[in-house]
């Protein structure tokens, strides 16, 4: 298979590019002089860490069919390599969607790559549970976690750092290669220092559920600010984390430690309506999805409009855009193969109009 597009470089500059694919590896690439720009523009396929669901399916619907149908949909927009998402729910409901979710990973399938596992929940704190369920909220547990661990397909895990026995739990995960996440917390900013000696060095989806930013109180996002060895996932749909805040987060923060995310749901591609998430009904209008209450509960937002609207919330270049929605992840994820258009990197590839607008998405070389 051939593409032929202009690629970003790390400049921010566009180059001309020839690209051939074989064996779901990039094996050429030729490069031109001058660049065409009637040519559509190929960036590294999305990966996103956060997907709880999309196209009328959810991660915690445990089936096979459920995972071929989100990793259709997001595919279509762009997304090639994916963490399935949970929430809280009982130790029997997460242990079901990781022995599914297993058996799902190591069949052929279309669509995006899920490589692995994200658990949300259910070690959060009940005062910022967001859209999780309160009544399965519990206190971290090593032997429960470790049955979860011992899966082999857990790939993060947000908990609340504060929460009794978190940091024996970040040890395990740590040890285990997973990644540990402050999220769904009520932790000021030297509790989010402290929980990295155990093994925490990610915040789940920045600004929203837990404490907010002050001028004596930095929390978890000054503290980000603050320590270059923590990274941080962002919610970049304009409703969830104000264009100002996504702004001044970039800049702040800079677009290598940053990575964009959906935290998708069901409803996503789906359209207005009323959805379940968790066992709670989730009602979606104009693209922002709430409880009865009022509070957000995960977006409808795909990676292919994150990347389009980081460019103009957060007044990026391309470069910086390509490094949040899929370089970043692939690094913290420990994917040496993906987030790059270089020889020997997989082909998950996008193809994009100059407006943004998906054109087409590769997978492995298809």
């Amino acid at each position: 298979m051939h593409i032929e597009g202009n690629r970003i470089l790390a400049n921010g500059t566009l180059q001309t590019v020839h690209v051939r694919l074989q064996d779901g590896k990039i094996v050429e690439i030729k490069t031109f002089a001058k660049t065409e720009d009637s040519l559509p523009l190929i960036v590294p396929g999305f990966i996103d860490i956060h997907v709880h669901g999309g196209g009328g399916a959810d991660t915690m619907d445990h089936t096979i069919e459920a995972y071929e149908t989100i990793a259709k949909t997001h595919a279509r927009y762009g997304t090639t390599s994916m963490l399935l998402t949970t929430v809280t729910e009982s130790d029997a409901q997460i242990t079901q969607v990781l022995h599914q979710a297993k058996h799902y990973m190591t069949m052929r399938h279309e669509g995006a790559q899920v490589i692995g596992v994200h658990l949300e929940g259910p070690f959060i704190h009940p005062d910022r549970a967001g859209a999780q369920r309160l009544d399965c909220i519990v206190d971290p547990q090593s032997e429960m976690a470790s049955r979860w661990f011992d899966t082999g397909i857990v790939k993060m895990i947000t908990m609340a750092p504060e929460r009794p026995h978190a940091h024996d739990v970040a040890r395990l995960a740590r040890a285990a290669g997973i990644i540990v996440a402050a999220g769904h917390t009520r932790a000021k900013a030297v509790d989010v220092a402290l929980a990295k000696l155990s093994g925490f060095s990610h915040v789940t989806h920045l600004c929203n559920a837990m404490e907010p930013l002050l001028h004596r109180e930095g929390g978890p996002i000054g503290h980000v600010i603050e320590d270059q060895e923590y990274t941080a996932d962002l919610i970049c749909d304009g409703i969830h984390v104000h264009s100002a805040m996504i702004k001044a987060l970039v800049r702040s923060i800079g677009s290598e430690r940053l990575m964009l995310i959906t935290d998708a749901i069901r409803a996503t591609a789906m359209g207005d309506g009323l959805y379940d998430l968790g066992g709670q009904t989730v009602k979606v209008q104009g693209g922002q999805c709430q409880l009865e209450d009022g509070t957000l509960a995960g977006s409808v937002l795909t990676m292919g409009q994150a990347f389009s609207l980081v460019q103009s919330y957060g007044l990026v270049h391309l470069a910086d855009a390509q490094r949040m929605t899929s370089e970043n992840a692939a690094r913290k994820l420990g994917l040496h193969s993906k987030g790059k258009i270089e020889l020997g990197y997989d082909a998950d590839l996008v193809l994009l109009t100059s407006q943004g607008d998906i054109m087409q998405t590769v997978i492995g070389g298809e």
